[in-house]
């Protein structure tokens, strides 16, 4: 039962009574806790605890939708940021939540087993910043102030710059009703917010921009690569960028970042030369979480820009999530990144809403 994993939206239908299999019920909504013993979910009546000798079937389910349209356009701004999020979890994560804090305490490092809800906190020794945030995700039970100062010391107690990703409903500047107490505490702390970062949606079908495999996505003179482990040319692209592994720990710590979701795949353009060698132009990294697809770590060589390298890789990754039957993707962009934002914009996707990294020095 794969799908029962905390955080994933799931129907399981289950016996009434232990050993009965024809009295049954079904549940769907969130799993917010998974032990050897059963599976709580978040179902519309409230919390429900099945044990696992009663659970019969488990399906995933893409999040609820938000209003009538196509999938990728009607998820709200909070289930996309969980979706987001589960494509990048360090190990290091808390979910700080009133219950948790009775039950557990704060200092539960990468216990899963709490329940997920609240605000989700993040820390690595990489230094992505989604990695190294706390995310709200549902109300914590906490209160705004209360919630912030248990932020704060999450991070002082691990040597870290307190920091918040915060997110506005749609594309503009207002904050989603899961961030909005936050603003005026923020600003009076001191905090600092970064530039904005776009999350952008779109169909794979119409990325994929015809192309039914990821090898027919190659531009003339590339070729397409699938792999399911990045090599050392790739690691060196995505730390030359950003500079996330200056230390070995950093290094380990991105690597396992890089390769912590499974099914994840990395997308490689590679230019065929007449010798018959061939050269890394660019790559991303493709993850499928809630019957969605992620990209991320898209990088093309800055020589070799503006050929048509970036487009195969991102119409390559949208065909290889389309085979196999994931119908919608996500992808963050830094709103100063002009050439990515037009990118996913050329190939149909749209800004759904826009986030913050603010950052108490």
């Amino acid at each position: 039962m794969d799908e029962l994993q905390a955080g994933r939206r799931v129907v399981v239908r289950y016996s009434l009574d232990p050993g009965d299999t024809h009295s049954t019920s079904d549940a769907l909504g969130l799993v917010t806790a998974v032990d050897e013993a059963g599976v709580e979910i978040d179902t519309k009546r409230g919390p429900l605890r099945i044990p696992r000798s009663q659970i019969l079937l488990v399906h995933e389910v893409p999040p609820a939708p938000t209003r009538t349209g196509r999938t990728h356009e009607i998820v709200s701004a909070v289930d996309l940021r969980r979706i987001s999020a589960a494509a990048w979890l360090p190990q290091d994560v808390s979910w700080l939540h009133v219950e948790n804090l009775r039950n557990e305490g704060t200092e539960s490092g990468a216990d899963l087993s709490l329940l997920q809800k609240g605000w989700l906190l993040r820390s690595s020794a990489c230094s992505t910043r989604r990695a190294n945030s706390a995310l709200p995700v549902t109300d914590s039970g906490l209160g705004w102030e209360q919630g912030l100062d248990a932020v704060e010391e999450w991070y002082r107690t691990r040597e870290q710059p307190s920091r918040i990703q915060i997110y506005s409903a749609d594309d503009s500047s207002t904050l989603a009703p899961e961030c909005q107490g936050l603003a005026p505490l923020l600003s009076a702390r001191g905090y600092t917010p970064s530039e904005a970062v776009l999350l952008l949606t779109g169909a794979t079908a119409e990325a994929a921009d015809g192309a039914s495999a990821p090898a027919e996505a190659a531009a003339d003179g590339l070729l397409i690569d699938v792999a399911d482990a990045p090599t050392s040319e790739h690691l060196a692209a995505w730390t030359s960028q950003r500079s996330p592994g200056r230390t070995p720990a950093a290094a380990e710590a991105f690597r396992g970042l890089i390769t912590a979701d499974q099914p994840c795949e990395f997308v490689t353009a590679y230019a065929q030369h007449p010798d018959g060698s061939r050269s890394m132009v660019a790559v991303c990294r493709v993850v499928e979480r809630s019957k969605w697809g992620v990209i991320t770590n898209l990088v093309t060589r800055p020589d070799l820009r503006r050929r048509g390298a970036g487009r195969s890789v991102a119409r390559a990754a949208a065909a290889l999530l389309a085979q196999r039957g994931v119908r919608s993707y996500l992808v963050d962009v830094d709103a100063g990144n002009e050439a990515s934002v037009n990118l996913f914009a050329s190939l149909g996707a749209t800004v759904r809403h826009r986030s913050w990294y603010a950052e108490l020095a």
